[in-house]
């Protein structure tokens, strides 16, 4: 596995599937190597996030943004993730990139807004 591409939307999943602009809707996005879905899993573990899917196309979560809005406060949440070397590319170890967040839309959202987090697979 080379890592996750991760979306945080302010939508419920069924707003999120019906959804014509779904850019509108989304808080932050940005790309992890593995490892880097950790934090979801400790919500799921704290009862804080409920986990949908579980593929990879995408894993999906729902939680409220009053639990995960003050964990990506300073950009993508911190991870433990190994190097990885593929034929091409060489990703350091706790790898991060391509963050987008959209600070003004964070800021107004309400605690009780349920999110839908999705974390796609990127190998």
């Amino acid at each position: 596995m080379i890592g996750w591409w991760i979306v945080v939307a302010a939508q419920t999943p069924e707003e999120r599937d019906r959804s014509l602009d779904r850019k509108e809707a989304v808080l932050a996005n940005w790309e992890v190597g593995p490892g880097g879905i950790d934090w979801l899993q400790q919500l799921v573990r704290e009862g804080k996030a409920t986990w949908l899917a579980f593929n990879g196309y995408p894993n999906r979560y729902t939680a409220k943004a009053g639990d995960v809005l003050p964990l990506l406060a300073g950009g993508p949440p911190a991870h433990r993730g190994p190097a990885i070397i593929g034929d091409d590319y060489v990703m350091p170890a706790n790898w991060k990139g391509d963050a987008i967040f959209h600070p003004d839309k964070i800021a107004t959202c309400p605690p009780d807004q349920p999110l839908t987090i999705d974390a796609w697979d990127l190998s």
